[in-house]
C-alpha cells in the first residue's frame, strides 16, 4: 500500500492465489484499485461450467470483496483482468515447447515423453531449465494418468503475461457474482451488460504469441543464470 501511495499508476497488481491478502489490503486502503495500474487475477471460471476453481474457492468471501471494491471503479480500464481456467487451459505447454525452451537457452536435454517412467528427472544442460521441466513433468504426468493429454496449462504465466501487455488477452466487460453458500465458490457470469460490470474477463489468448514471449524471455534468462550474470 505504501508503494501504491508512492508511485501512483505506476504498479501493477497481479493475484495468482486465493484473494485473502488483497482483501485485507483493500479494507485498509478502499482507494487501492484506483492506485494501481491495473489488476490482473488469475482466479475463477466463467464460460458457465459448473466447477468451483481453486483459488477462489479457497476464500470466496475475499474474492466477493475484491470484486465488489473494483466495482466502485468509474474507469473501464481500471476494471480487474480476470484469467479463469476457460482462458489460461488454452494455453497449453507440451514437451516441444520445453525443447524449444531448451535451444533458446542454449541447453542440451532430452526431449521429454509420456512413456518416461515415473521419477525420471530432467538432464538438461541448464540448471533454471532442469527446473521447469521438472516443475512441468509433474503435471503433464498428472493430466496423462488422469486420461488426458500429456500437458501443462501455464495458468499463472499467462496472468503474468496479460499484466505486462493486456494486449495479448481479448477481454469483455461483466459482473461477476461469487457464490457465498450452497454452491460455494462457483463463478456467476452476467454477460447482458444490464448491470454495472465489475471485471473484465479473459476471452481468448494467441497462445502462439504467448509462447514465443514465453521462450524468448525465459530461454534469455536462462542464458544468464548458466553464465552467472
Amino acid at each position: 500500500m505504501r508503494a501504491a501511495h508512492a508511485f501512483p499508476g505506476e504498479l501493477i497488481g497481479v493475484a495468482t492465489g486465493p484473494l485473502t491478502n488483497l482483501a485485507t489490503a483493500l479494507r485498509a486502503e478502499p482507494a487501492l484499485p484506483a492506485l494501481l495500474r491495473r489488476l490482473v487475477i488469475m482466479g475463477g471460471c466463467y464460460d458457465g461450467t459448473a466447477a468451483a476453481e481453486w483459488n477462489i474457492s479457497v476464500d470466496p468471501e475475499a474474492a466477493a470483496e475484491v470484486l465488489a471494491a473494483c466495482s466502485e471503479s468509474t474507469e473501464p480500464q481500471r476494471l480487474p483482468i480476470l484469467c479463469g481456467l476457460d482462458l489460461t487451459r488454452k494455453v497449453a505447454m507440451t514437451p516441444q515447447h520445453l525443447a524449444r525452451l531448451a535451444e533458446a537457452a542454449g541447453a542440451s536435454t532430452t526431449t521429454m515423453s509420456a512413456h518416461d517412467p515415473r521419477g525420471t528427472r530432467s538432464a538438461a544442460s541448464n540448471p533454471l531449465i532442469r527446473l521447469v521441466e521438472d516443475a512441468m513433468r509433474f503435471y503433464m504426468e498428472a493430466h496423462y494418468d488422469n486420461g488426458q493429454e500429456y500437458l501443462a496449462h501455464l495458468h499463472d504465466p499467462l496472468a503474468a503475461a496479460a499484466a505486462l501487455d493486456p494486449a495479448l488477452v481479448a477481454t469483455r466487460p461483466a459482473t461477476v457474482d461469487v457464490e457465498l453458500t450452497g454452491t460455494r465458490g462457483m463463478t456467476a457470469t452476467d454477460w447482458t451488460g444490464r448491470r454495472k460490470p465489475n471485471a473484465l474477463i479473459g476471452v481468448g489468448v494467441d497462445a502462439a504469441v504467448f509462447f514465443d514471449r514465453f521462450i524468448a524471455r525465459v530461454g534469455t534468462f536462462a542464458r544468464r543464470v548458466a553464465e552467472g550474470v
